[in-house]
């Protein structure tokens, strides 16, 4: 038996490794080559990435911030480097601070087709972005995916209802604060959110709940407390609304906004004591005095207290020269403080801005017979019932006046109004007596004098007996008919 040299074994691999390699395609060894290449050019590329995302990192925290310095060098590493997500990131970041919302925008769609799976919370910055620029809608589509990401987050649910606020859908928004209350019900800033939408929406009673439940988690909040306040005056709650408005007040001290309302609260009580001094803290700081004047004079007047009413009034008028109610009260104040003339000066401006003031009418028409002018009292009164042709009053006093200037007729037709109005008194009855016995009317004028009889036994039985001691009466037509005689009989004694 021979053995086999060591060297020929050797021979026989080499043998075999070269007929392998002759058997390869031509073009091995350049493809080779080439991947090598191009494995060295990506690495070299991601060398110069990288140079120059850390250079534009480096700044973060100093003055070159957010700057264009920082943001070349991120687009010079996206350069090198396309697929670069990182880079893409924090360029975004630098557009959104330099408000370059649409470039921002760019850059965060990028890093999601890069890598879909990021983390959800880019979605939030991209709807930032989205709707800085102006696109409320691809913002809200951000959120929603970003939402199918991360479901029932808060966050998103809250960005949510923020958008669809911002662009007056107030259905949607209450929706997904619902949504955010049923993850987290101790989320204060929601109810208030959704206070406020129910509010403007004139949902009272649900709006009413949540500045409450938000209350409950911060006693401290002036706007919920403020807010409440106002809801509970449009229900007439002024009581529950002036505790909310203390405990604002105690919150804001001397807001004059706030001291109005309470004013107005406690005047709305008739607790003018308290409102005229709220108008009167208000009236410290206030832009509008002429209002506040106003409102602090009726309150005075409320108190009797006639002096300070008339000159918080007049303050108001100079104030607000086009203020009818104003003129109208100050008119009636100096009426009481018997400056009779002032009163009427009062009137007739408030007339002059609002004609169609039946009661400034009547008021001037009534002072002008109280001074003995009775043809510019009727002229005053004939036009507050021709504003008004159920106005009583005005009829009453309209009866009378034009019975001083003997003008019967209309005298007649006005005290009948009265009565048909259903306001008719004893003294209605007895004049309509008196003018139908001028005119001849016998039966009507004792039935009236009857009517006021049993209206009144003793003072219109005195009033007649009295008027029949003239020897030339009025009552002459009647004086000596049986019916009449018999009604100036007292009743006898039971």
């Amino acid at each position: 038996m021979h053995l086999i040299k060591p060297r020929c074994i050797l021979w026989a691999i080499c043998a075999v490794f070269l007929i392998n390699i002759l058997s390869l395609p031509a073009q091995s060894k350049p493809e080779k080559a080439k991947k090598k290449a191009s494995a060295i050019e990506e690495a070299k590329l991601q060398r110069e990435a990288m140079a120059w995302f850390k250079q534009a990192e480096a700044m973060i925290g100093t003055a070159d911030e957010n700057t264009e310095a920082q943001a070349e060098l991120f687009r010079k590493a996206i350069q090198a480097k396309p697929d670069f997500l990182e880079a893409h990131y924090n360029l975004g970041l630098v557009y959104a601070n330099q408000k370059k919302m649409k470039e921002a925008a760019g850059e965060f769609e990028t890093v999601l087709k890069i890598e879909p799976k990021f983390d959800p919370d880019i979605y939030l910055l991209l709807a930032s972005a989205y709707q800085e620029d102006g696109n409320a809608g691809a913002a809200i589509a951000a959120i929603e995916e970003g939402l199918r990401r991360k479901s029932r987050d808060p966050g998103f649910l809250k960005a949510l209802a923020y958008l669809h606020t911002n662009n007056k859908n107030d259905s949607a928004a209450i929706e997904y604060l619902q949504q955010l209350l049923e993850v987290d019900p101790s989320d204060k800033s929601a109810h208030m959110d959704l206070a406020l939408l129910f509010h403007r929406g004139n949902e009272i009673e649900p709006a009413i709940a949540h500045y409450r439940e938000a209350l409950k988690l911060e006693p401290g909040d002036y706007a919920a407390h403020y807010n409440l306040a106002l809801l509970y005056m449009r229900q007439n709650r002024h009581a529950d609304a002036a505790v909310e408005l203390e405990a604002a007040s105690r919150i804001r001290p001397g807001d004059p906004d706030l001291l109005e309302r309470l004013g107005d609260a406690y005047a709305f009580q008739q607790k003018h004591d308290k409102a005229s001094a709220a108008y009167k803290s208000a009236l410290e700081k206030a832009d509008d005095r002429g209002k506040l004047s106003a409102k602090l004079g009726f309150s005075l007047a409320n108190l009797n207290r006639l002096e300070e009413a008339a000159a918080a009034l007049e303050v108001a008028a100079n104030l607000s020269e086009k203020n009818a109610d104003v003129l109208f009260l100050l008119g009636d104040l100096y009426s009481d403080l018997k400056r009779y003339d002032e009163s009427v000066a009062a009137y007739k401006k408030s007339i002059e801005i609002n004609p169609k003031q039946k009661e400034v009418h009547y008021n001037l028409g009534t002072l002008f017979a109280e001074q003995s002018n009775p043809s510019d009292a009727i002229a005053e009164l004939r036009m507050a019932v021709q504003l008004d042709p159920d106005y009583a009053s005005a009829w009453a006093n309209l009866a009378l006046v034009a019975e001083k200037l003997d003008l019967d007729v209309e005298a007649i037709q006005a005290h009948e109004k009265v009565i048909a109005l259903g306001k008719g008194r004893a003294l209605n009855h007895f004049h309509l007596g008196i003018l139908y016995a001028k005119s001849s009317r016998i039966d009507s004028s004792i039935a009236a004098f009857a009517r006021a009889i049993e209206m009144e036994p003793d003072k219109y039985r005195a009033l007649l007996k009295e008027e029949l001691k003239k020897v030339h009466s009025v009552l002459d037509p009647v004086r000596y008919r049986e019916s009449f005689t018999r009604l100036l009989e007292s009743a006898p004694s039971p």
